[in-house]
């Protein structure tokens, strides 16, 4: 476990330690990507330094989530053999691959199987598919096995379970092994769709040089686009355009500038696909896509930039209504906020009156209660523009950012969440020149 993903769970558990009641599972759901059997780990690990600690409520709270994670993730914690022979691997290899075909590729049926098998999911569960698929994908029934290997590469890809680095590896392997079946000339349209699944699993890998893994997914996009013409599959040439415009906008080879300009250059294509009209979700979260690469281009000025990121941000809140998608509204609301403060053309001042407009829109649905912590970074965006605000009274301002500080304080609390609590009395410290005192206040039943 890296550090990174380290600190991910446990800003994770601090989120679920400090909802309101009844929230927790939002949560866990909305980070599902970290919910996997090393949280499991680092959650029994904080329950015990919780109790050593004298804080015996939140332990047995953070052990209550960790007993209900386990069954609904199917996890045993039965000991298991501590050196799986090649023939277990081989046993389990055989019953995953069966039960991807017979349940019709059910998350539902696989995860659990899975879970129950995590010691297995390494570098010698690779090998021994590597080895069985080929010798079986040279019989009379390759195509179907190897139809049954890639839905079981997309779901070990999606799992949430167990090392992350180890599923996305092992679904390289399967889909590598497909491609020994369907070729572009045999099955050029399930060609195409490897590709882009290869194209996925690189972007997100974990293992090995990122530069190098973006490379790889971009290759692989642009093989996928030899067969997903705009005539022929428009819709897939349109969603590859896309995972293009994602892959360029992460890029480490070549000028940042040049990366950020086919980025956006892909998602303009998408949208000759991806209508307002005909798809009006989809439509605006490339306008988001678009917002954010023009937020950090390089190229054509930093005023006029900022002024193509506005009108994007303004057009995704034509499909994302406040009624109809209250978390992508409240979001945009924060983005156009973040916009406006750094707004170089028209008048500054009234930059910043849009800008706190913006926020305190966002408070709409971020309240407290429901989303404490968004609640609490848009309290420090407002407390930042109130600092910087031109009209009105300055002292007025000054006490309308205090307060805002104050307001964030009360969820970042020193006790809870002491990374954010720090950056929280930083802004107010550096910002306004006071000292912020600030009392930790309860959340839900946790503190």
């Amino acid at each position: 476990m890296d550090k990174q993903r380290l600190r991910a769970y446990l800003k994770l558990i601090e989120q679920v330690l400090t909802c309101p009641s009844g929230e927790e599972f939002k949560i866990l759901e909305s980070n599902r990507e970290l919910v996997d059997s090393e949280l499991l780990q680092v959650m029994a690990q904080v329950a015990e330094q919780l109790t050593a600690e004298g804080k015996q409520n939140n332990a047995e709270v953070l052990l209550g989530l960790r007993s209900e994670l386990l069954d609904i993730l199917g996890i045993s914690e039965t000991p298991t053999s501590a050196n799986p022979s090649s023939q277990d691997y081989l046993k389990f290899l055989t019953e995953v691959l069966r039960a991807t075909d017979n349940s019709d590729s059910d998350p539902k049926v696989i995860y659990p199987l899975l879970g129950a098998n995590l010691d297995k999911l390494d570098d010698n569960f690779i090998y021994i598919l590597e080895t069985w698929a080929s010798a079986k994908l040279s019989e009379a029934q390759a195509e179907y096995i190897a139809k049954v290997i890639w839905e079981f590469s997309n779901l070990i890809q999606q799992c949430p379970l167990g090392n992350k680095a180890n599923n996305i590896e092992i679904a390289i392997a399967g889909y590598k092994q497909v491609l020994t079946v369907f070729t572009r000339e045999s099955k050029r349209q399930s060609w195409a769709a490897i590709q882009t699944n290869l194209g996925q699993a690189y972007r997100t890998r974990i293992r090995g040089d990122r530069a190098l893994n973006l490379e790889l997914a971009i290759t692989q996009y642009q093989r996928a686009l030899s067969v997903y013409t705009k005539s022929d599959f428009p819709i897939y040439w349109a969603m590859t355009q896309i995972n293009l415009g994602e892959a360029y906008r992460n890029r480490i080879h070549d000028h940042r500038a040049e990366n950020l300009e086919k980025a956006i250059a892909r998602y303009l294509l998408a949208l000759s696909v991806y209508t307002q009209s005909n798809f009006p979700y989809y439509w605006a979260e490339i306008q988001t896509n678009l917002a954010e690469a023009y937020s950090e281009r390089m190229l054509g000025g930093r005023a006029y930039n900022l002024e193509l990121t506005i009108d994007a941000y303004q057009l995704t809140l034509e499909v994302y209504t406040q009624e109809d998608f209250p978390m992508e509204w409240a979001q945009t609301q924060i983005n156009l906020g973040n916009a406006y403060s750094d707004r170089i053309c028209g008048d500054r001042a009234e930059n910043l009156e849009f800008a706190i407009e913006e926020y305190q829109l966002a408070l709409e649905v971020y309240t407290k209660e429901d989303f404490p912590m968004e609640w609490a970074q848009t309290q420090t965006n407002l407390g930042i523009a109130y600092r910087n605000r031109i009209r009105g009274d300055r002292a007025k301002n000054l006490e309308l950012a205090i307060e805002a500080f104050q307001q964030a304080s009360s969820v970042r609390t020193k006790q809870d969440l002491p990374m954010a609590w720090a950056m929280t009395q930083k802004n107010s410290q550096n910002n306004l020149g006071l000292p912020i005192v600030t009392e930790s206040v309860v959340i839900g039943k946790r503190i």
